[in-house]
């Protein structure tokens, strides 16, 4: 399969069966590739401004911190690093040792079911509703949003997740994301 045959698989498989779509997309259009240019465009990721400052608070006051992404298990890894990140979950595309993506994916969250992670972490933490706080920008962050007391829309134009996010942050804005989550320490 072409690598333009791609978004053919996209459209509409994704909100019906995503573990179906990433099962083909490992397997398909992954497998026998180079994992060099994956690792450099994760290598490449700029940050989002203000990031750090966020992170640095958290840590402050002891917040356990995860990322639920149903991107690349790999990219959230870095965020992991850089930040001393307490958890992730994500999808892991598996790359054998000589760096070739062998066309299977490990699949943690469902693009359209991220609250079944985030519950999954909140037991683990013992975090509750109350004690929930997220940072989302799109909209399959909606039902994670379901389960924090403060959801923050980070430069997000979906409107229904808008719309279930009780706090709205555009682009460049991430620092004020402290003063929300101040708001809540004791």
């Amino acid at each position: 399969m072409s690598r333009r045959a791609a978004p053919c698989i996209w459209k509409g498989l994704a909100s019906k069966d995503y573990l179906r779509l990433s099962e083909i997309t490992a397997s398909k259009l992954w497998r026998g590739q180079s994992a060099q240019s994956f690792r450099e465009m994760i290598r490449q990721r700029k940050l989002v401004p203000g990031i750090q400052i966020v992170f640095d608070f958290l840590h402050r006051h002891g917040i356990a911190t995860a990322i639920v992404s149903s991107g690349p298990y790999q990219l959230a890894e870095r965020a992991q690093a850089l930040f001393s990140i307490t958890d992730i979950r994500a999808n892991r595309l598996d790359i054998d040792g000589r760096g070739i993506f062998v066309g299977t994916v490990e699949v943690q969250v469902l693009d359209n079911a991220k609250q079944i992670a985030g519950k999954a972490l909140q037991e683990r933490f013992g975090a509750t509703f109350e004690t929930t706080a997220m940072i989302g920008d799109s909209a399959s962050d909606q039902a994670l949003a379901s389960i924090a007391s403060l959801s923050i829309a980070y430069d997000a134009d979906c409107a229904d997740f808008l719309q279930a996010c009780n706090h709205r942050l555009n682009s460049g804005e991430m620092e004020r994301a402290v003063a929300l989550l101040a708001a809540r320490v004791q």
